[in-house]
């Protein structure tokens, strides 16, 4: 392999130092939030900065649930204005990501001892029916205790009365959904910036001058002037400031939320599981690549962000539940693939009970904290993170005198700029890429898959495959470091080539990819296992212990 013609290192480096010149914003946080928040007040003419810590999507837009969804259970607390914007915005990935968003049929089984009676849960799916007016997705219908167990054998009949199934959405890679995010907020004109940490802030006359950050791989630090600074840090949004000197409330109430990956097992689903634990929070049961996601947990969450993972507590949790409603799976702690741990960016509420806890986002102006200027995001989903954008443009516009309105909701992300899946799949073929290949770039990549396979095919090296259950090129790794921006080995494997969401977690491959990985970003050898055992550290948490 060639060596790059330019040294990446370097260029992200001048990057880096051209920060000092100044922005209109600074956006704390490269999770979906921050990103969508990037793009559309650049599209609104605003000189915008992103950092992250980490890179693009590493905190909890990696470890939701993965759906797309206008939250069904919202309707219990009679929020219908969430409800609506959620379905909205559902609406508005399904077209603008359909290569990445997909509709995923749950179903409901009623059985007596639920909280909420069958006829409560029939008036539940109406409305949402009605909320979801602009939809593309199926609508509701209805079983008798016999259509449900004929269509889902394996629940358990005991006190089952019947059920119903309704349309949410799935996205597999939450982590290229916040590639490409990231994608259109360059593309529209925002400088983002990965592994780099906000330090400090400056403040003058109680108005925000400057931001203070740290490249947290060469340990250079900048100041940048700016105007305005938002924080969009998710869970760790009262991390970021240091407190002996920004003094402010506390923000974030954040629970936690564990998944664990499974094979297929007896009785499984055909399609997703929306069921009542027995104490009464909702639980699911999710077809995902080919196995299952089941859980998740919802546990206030004090610990440390970056490591959380599950506990046994959680694991007999979602197990037991699995197993009650589903009671041919028999599942154990020995069927559990790997699990992950994501805490949910929720408002802090002193005594709440986490089912009360609003999942509104919130956007707190910190001009009272004598802090002009600056804005934290408290709160926020997945699904919503475009409106979360539309919400700070709007601030932003009349903050810097702009007459503008927001444009992301008429546009599609990168990759899906595409008039049908078919018609995608033939392009990626017609490059001349194997057929074996063309389904699972045509997924991840969309349109933006076509450009890869046609840089796969240049040259004979880029098409060796190095990881032969997954069909993964050497050129595609070669694509995520010089032109997605992967600066360490756990952004390619873990949130670009998506090996390290495969059974194994990358890791038979992880060799063979980090010195493709080495030579573009010239490491030496010491540097490129000090990468190997970095990622083998971070999957730590995701390992069944």
């Amino acid at each position: 392999m060639e060596r790059n013609t330019f040294d990446l290192s370097l260029k992200r480096k001048q990057r880096f130092n051209d920060t000092q010149q100044g922005y209109d914003v600074v956006i704390v946080g490269g999770g979906v939030n921050g990103l969508g928040t990037a793009w559309d007040s650049a599209l609104r003419g605003m000189k915008v900065l992103l950092v992250e810590k980490g890179d693009i999507g590493s905190g909890t837009s990696s470890w939701s649930s993965r759906m797309i969804h206008g939250g069904l259970k919202y309707l219990e607390k009679y929020d219908i204005p969430l409800v609506r914007e959620s379905l909205r915005e559902r609406e508005w990935l399904v077209k603008s990501a359909p290569h990445l968003v997909r509709e995923l049929r749950f179903i409901i089984p009623f059985y007596k001892q639920n909280q909420n009676s069958p006829f409560i849960l029939r008036l539940g799916m109406i409305a949402y029916d009605i909320l979801s007016f602009d939809k593309s997705l199926k609508s509701f219908d209805f079983f008798s205790k016999k259509k449900i167990l004929e269509k889902e054998p394996g629940l358990n009949p005991d006190q089952l009365t019947g059920g119903c199934a309704y349309s949410d959405a799935q996205v597999n890679y939450s982590e290229r959904l916040c590639y490409e995010i990231a994608l259109s907020a360059r593309q529209a004109g925002a400088e983002i910036l990965t592994h780099v940490k906000a330090t400090d802030l400056e403040v003058e006359q109680g108005k925000i001058k400057a931001i203070k950050i740290r490249d947290e791989i060469s340990g250079e630090e900048v100041r940048v002037p700016t105007q305005v600074i938002i924080n969009n840090a998710g869970p760790w949004i009262d991390e970021v400031w240091p407190k002996d000197h920004i003094s402010l409330p506390r923000m974030n109430g954040g629970t936690k939320g564990t998944h664990l990956v499974v094979d297929s097992f007896p009785g499984a689903p055909t399609d997703a599981f929306y069921y009542e634990s027995d104490d009464a929070r909702p639980m699911m049961v999710i077809p995902w690549k080919n196995r299952y996601l089941i859980g998740s947990t919802d546990i206030p969450f004090t610990g440390n962000l970056d490591t959380a993972s599950a506990t046994q507590d959680e694991y007999d949790y979602i197990l037991h539940e699995t197993n009650k409603v589903l009671p041919e799976a028999h599942l154990t702690k020995n069927d559990v693939i790997y699990a992950y741990t994501g805490v949910r960016p929720l408002p802090y509420s002193e005594g709440a009970k986490v089912s009360d806890i609003t999942r509104r986002h919130k956007i707190v102006d910190h001009k009272q904290n004598q802090l002009d200027g600056l804005y934290t995001l408290v709160g926020g989903k997945l699904t919503t993170f475009r409106q979360v954008g539309e919400d700070f443009g709007n601030i932003l516009s009349e903050r810097f005198h702009k007459n503008t309105k927001s444009r992301t909701r008429k546009m599609k992300l990168p990759g899906g700029s595409i008039s049908s899946m078919y018609e995608l799949k033939k392009e990626i073929e017609n490059t001349g890429i194997p057929n074996s290949l063309v389904n699972r770039i045509a997924d991840q990549y969309g349109k933006l898959g076509i450009k890869l396979a046609e840089f796969i095919m240049e040259k004979p090296e880029r098409q060796e495959i190095i990881d032969e259950s997954f069909g993964l090129t050497h050129g595609e790794v070669e694509w995520a470091v010089t032109n997605e921006e992967a600066y360490r080995l756990s952004d390619v494997v873990a949130r670009r080539i998506m090996t390290g969401l495969e059974d194994d977690l990358g890791l038979n491959s992880l060799e063979a990819v980090s010195v493709i990985c080495a030579n573009l970003l010239n490491w030496d050898e010491n540097r490129r296992q000090e990468e190997i055992n970095s990622y083998k550290n971070y999957i730590k948490r995701l390992q069944v212990k």
